[in-house]
């Protein structure tokens, strides 16, 4: 057995034991003790700030796409691009065609939709500024009653369709698109938004769908109809026809202009 070093003070000149004194259990608690405390205080703020970094990400990334969409109506007379509601089959449904705002199925190439070349994005560049970070997109379901080969929609935001629609009409010709000058109030209409998690399976929105959750939740005061559940999604991200970019609510994004007529869905409405 080794004997301990032995060493002399200098100070004092007594003769200390070199061996380190360990923690007793009632330290070692108390340290425990204090991180679990500074963990769980720390943590909310910590989500909080990653939740409000989620929302500035989210917003810009709105912002950026709106850019494309006014590049996209300078070059296109004032026209807007299409909603890019999934191609269903159905005579006088809807179809693809090359002016979709985005080509997000699995039998289109993504960097050729409408507003990508105005977005100097391509590939995975352009698929992040296609999302929210705070979206989540494991398990996302294919949209039903819609023809094969699309696939599910993995993106986070949702195109106005009253801005315009690729709808195969009876005659031959396709959707309905409004210019950006009919639009009356254009800081109050939305462009681009966010739909709910699990109704988010097209790239498209109208005014009576509801919004996105995971950057908060409220209740509602505006019930469309007796069934829909009293919670509704706040702070939503949208970015609105003059540009600029926000959260709203449901209570803001399903009001009614007129009884039976949305105010998002109305071009002249102010």
């Amino acid at each position: 057995m080794r004997p301990r070093a032995i060493i002399k003070s200098v100070v004092t000149g007594r003769v200390a034991d070199a061996a380190p004194r360990g923690f007793t259990l009632v330290e070692l608690l108390v340290v425990i003790g204090i991180i679990a405390l500074l963990i769980s205080i720390l943590l909310p703020v910590l989500s909080k700030a990653r939740a409000a970094s989620n929302r500035v990400v989210c917003l810009s990334n709105l912002k950026q796409l709106y850019g494309g969409v006014l590049m996209y109506c300078n070059e296109n007379h004032g026209w807007f691009p299409t909603c890019a509601a999934p191609s269903d089959g159905i005579v006088g449904g809807d179809v693809q065609v090359n002016d979709d705002w985005i080509w997000w199925e699995a039998n289109r190439n993504l960097d050729d939709s409408a507003i990508a070349k105005y977005l100097g994005a391509g590939g995975e560049m352009l698929k992040k500024l296609l999302r929210c970070p705070a979206d989540t997109f494991d398990g996302r379901k294919t949209e039903r009653a819609i023809l094969p080969g699309q696939g599910p929609y993995l993106y986070s935001y949702s195109f106005n369709e009253a801005v315009g629609r690729n709808s195969q009409y009876l005659n031959g010709s396709w959707g309905w698109r409004t210019k950006f000058s009919q639009w009356r109030a254009p800081s109050l209409k939305i462009l681009i938004t966010e739909n709910f998690e699990p109704d988010n399976t097209v790239p498209c929105w109208a005014a009576s769908v509801e919004l996105a959750q995971r950057h908060g939740k409220g209740i509602r005061t505006l019930q469309l109809y007796p069934s829909q559940d009293t919670t509704m999604g706040v702070n939503a991200s949208a970015v609105f026809i003059d540009g600029h970019a926000q959260g709203i609510d449901e209570d803001f994004a399903n009001k009614f202009d007129a009884p039976g007529h949305f105010f998002q869905d109305q071009p002249d409405a102010q």
